[in-house]
């Protein structure tokens, strides 16, 4: 490998643990908003990337769809995902996330081994994270205007069936013969 390369994304995936999520990439190819559709309208298309900065350690996707509450309303929904290379270190760094990061948040139940939903303080923004095994997702939804209790209540519904419905798609390495 030539001096200042990265390893290869295959080189990544095969370092990761029976029993480990490999690194997600493309998750938008996976994702299906259609959880968010009997309450918003899917606007436009979706954005995503890989996000791949540190693969000897972390790496992951991120996808993002906008919806509208009608009219002019628009929420914009981000997801991320990704996978740590050490389940251990990843639970340390979850654990760490919640008690730092987000003051307003609840333990929810929800895909995965650890789970919290939680709302941004300085703005309309509601989330929910998971983390099951080394893998790690956030579903994130920024609205332009408050949402009611009522759509609050309706977007976590949501966020917590389209993680249900994605983490078994990405499904932990099955130990080799």
């Amino acid at each position: 490998m030539p001096n200042g390369s990265l390893p290869s994304p295959d080189a990544t995936v095969t370092a990761v643990k029976p029993g480990h999520y490999p690194p997600p990439n493309y998750i938008c190819e996976q994702l299906d908003f259609k959880e968010f559709s009997d309450v918003f309208q899917l606007q436009g298309a979706r954005d995503g990337y890989n996000t791949g900065l540190e693969p000897e350690r972390v790496s992951g996707s991120m996808c993002e769809q906008s919806i509208s509450r009608g009219g002019t309303d628009l929420v914009k929904v981000s997801f991320h995902c990704s996978a740590g290379r050490d389940a251990d270190t990843a639970i340390k760094e979850f654990d760490l996330n919640m008690k730092v990061l987000y003051e307003a948040r609840e333990t929810a139940t929800g895909p995965g081994g650890q789970a919290f939903r939680y709302r941004n303080a300085d703005s309309p923004t509601i989330g929910l994270k998971v983390r099951a095994g080394n893998l790690e997702c956030q579903v994130e939804a920024e609205p332009s205007a408050l949402l009611t209790e009522a759509e609050i209540d309706n977007s976590f519904t949501r966020m917590t069936r389209l993680l249900q419905t994605l983490i078994p798609k990405l499904g932990p390495l099955e130990a080799q013969p």
